[in-house]
This record gives structure tokens, sequence and C-alpha cells, in this order.
């Protein structure tokens, strides 16, 4: 059976491990995280676009919870205080809402004109 290591206090915030292995846990938020200056967030939230997607997840319902996922975990990285990753989670947000939207409008211009009887022998004919 392995035998996990076992952490010992020896003073302060220095702890000893059972391989003379010393371990340095500090609560200093300079030290654990650069982004967070006396209890607060450094930088405004980024805009996560969630109204856009949930629009986006009823007009196309295959594409669109992907632009849904981005925006959630944008949501999430900033709830961890990681707003270098929250930003890019909502860029990434964006450009898929963006890509979605323009798929879904060629898609139902396509099934629009594929459904109608513009060039057939009772519709419209042009040249004719």
């Amino acid at each position: 059976m392995v035998q996990q290591p076992s952490y010992t206090p020896t003073g302060g915030d220095v702890y000893s491990l059972s391989t003379s292995k010393q371990v340095l846990v500090t609560k200093d938020p300079v030290f654990v995280r650069k982004d967070i200056i006396n209890g607060h967030y450094i930088g405004k939230k980024p805009g996560n676009y969630f109204v856009v997607c949930l629009i986006l997840s009823i007009i196309n319902p295959v594409f669109g919870p992907i632009s849904l996922i981005f925006s959630v975990m944008s949501d999430r990285a900033y709830n961890r205080g990681d707003l270098r990753y929250a930003e890019k989670w909502a860029q990434y947000t964006m450009t898929a809402c963006m890509f979605i939207f323009i798929f879904t409008v060629i898609l139902y211009i396509a099934i629009g004109f594929s459904l109608s009887t513009i060039g057939m022998n009772e519709g419209y004919q042009f040249g004719a």
C-alpha cells in the first residue's frame, strides 16, 4: 500500500512534508490572485451575451447552444476570478453568435428557395 505524505505545520505558513520538502502556504491575495486587490476584481465583468445566445438557441436549436455554452464558460471564469479567460470566452461567444446567425440566415434562405415555386412551370421565370 502506498502511503500518502503527511503535512505537519512547523511554524507560521511553512509546512513540512515527511519527505523533507517544504511547502509555502499563503493566503495573501497578491500571491494567490494577481487580479484581486483588497477583495475586489480589477476590471469590469465582460459581456456574456446570454440573451443573444438564448434567441439564437430558439432560432437555431442545433447550433445555438454552442454559443450558450461559451457564455456560461465566460460567467464561470469570471466567478473564479479569472478575468483573462472570462474575456476570452466572451469573445468566443460573440464570434460564435455571429457565425451561427449568418449560417442560420443562409440556411433559412436556402430552405425558402427550395420550398418556393420560383422557376417552376407555373411560377415566375426570369428572362422569358
